[in-house]
């Protein structure tokens, strides 16, 4: 099983961190010359810090934060590059603020990546859908203060940037204490898309919820979006599951499993119950299992067990490190 934690509260809290200080002269808190500052944490926490985060979230499978941080890590460099060569005497890029269509051409194309993204977040959570809804319009606002020249519209572009801050922060919070947790305390993460419910009976789930390759010899165990809400749902889960088994005829019924747990809810009262049955049939059929592990950014493939032996989640889409561990033989 992979131990590699998650790496976005980190991209979230570098991006908040350094937007924030930005925005403080922005909005006219701090002096001008503050800027020198938030250089430097540009190079090294907005910009150094979300590429390795962005490097991660590509070895970890999901492409959207790969995107996101990628995008906002390089976006950081490249403006503490600029700021830097402003400040050389014998820069050959031309004083700062020389050349406002330019930068307004710029926050431009920024705003409309960001709105891109935005777009995305309305499958993901609310504390994403917030900070990118944000982000966009501080991109726009400061597009509209560089072409027009008008500083009180720098100034509600800063105010709209720090709200994007707090909000990345809370984020990049919010993931950490649910985690550690293994439940939503802090809201906003939980899964933007709900599900009608599905009738839980072992037809139901043998007839749309299973499906078996004989070429690879493996189950696949659709339960995206399932909400168990009793011990029958529980049983009914595990009659289809072991029926479809059954069915397959492999040797000796033992099979591959590959299960989808995105978005699946589970009744606090019956959690031990269900990780318990998961645990039977593994111990009596799987030769091996595999899971999804979602972020609040996204989903990606991620080996293990198929479930843990004992959990308190409400929401099992997110299975905290310190639940995850292979189940016992």
């Amino acid at each position: 099983m992979s131990s590699l934690g998650n790496p976005a509260p980190l991209g979230l809290f570098a991006f908040g961190m350094t937007t924030a200080m930005l925005m403080f002269v922005d909005m006219g808190w701090v002096e001008s010359e503050f800027e020198e500052m938030v250089t430097g944490y540009a190079v090294f926490l907005g910009g150094v810090a979300q590429l390795i985060v962005a490097i991660f979230e590509l070895i970890k499978g999901s492409s959207f934060s790969f995107a996101v941080f990628g995008c906002y890590g390089t976006f950081w460099l490249g403006w503490a590059l600029v700021v830097i060569e402003n400040h050389r005497l014998t820069s050959e890029f031309g004083e700062s603020g020389s050349y406002p269509s330019g930068k307004a051409a710029w926050f431009t194309q920024w705003g409309i990546l960001t709105a891109a993204f935005f777009v995305i977040t309305l499958r993901k959570n609310k504390a994403l859908i917030v900070v990118f809804a944000l982000l966009t319009t501080t991109f726009f606002l400061l597009a509209a203060a560089a072409g027009l020249e008008n500083s009180e519209v720098k100034k509600v572009a800063g105010y709209f940037g720090f709200m994007t801050a707090l909000g990345a922060f809370y984020t990049g919070v919010a993931e950490l204490v649910n985690e550690e947790w293994g439940r939503h305390i802090l809201p906003g993460l939980e899964p933007i898309i709900s599900h009608e419910r599905f009738s839980i009976t072992k037809e139901n789930i043998l007839a749309s919820r299973c499906s078996y390759d004989a070429k690879t010899n493996t189950l696949f165990l659709r339960f995206r979006g399932l909400q168990i809400k009793s011990i029958q749902d529980v049983d009914a889960i595990k009659e289809g599951v072991e029926q479809a088994i059954l069915n397959a005829k492999a040797p000796g019924n033992k099979i591959h499993v590959v299960v989808d747990y995105e978005d699946t809810v589970i009744a606090d009262t019956i959690t031990s119950k269900y990780w318990t049955m998961a645990a039977e049939l593994e111990r009596s059929y799987y030769l091996s299992a595999k899971r999804f592990h979602v972020t609040s950014f996204g989903t990606h493939n991620r080996s293990g067990g198929a479930a843990p032996v004992t959990a308190t989640m409400t929401n099992v889409t997110d299975t905290p490190r310190n639940l995850e561990h292979k189940l016992s033989c």
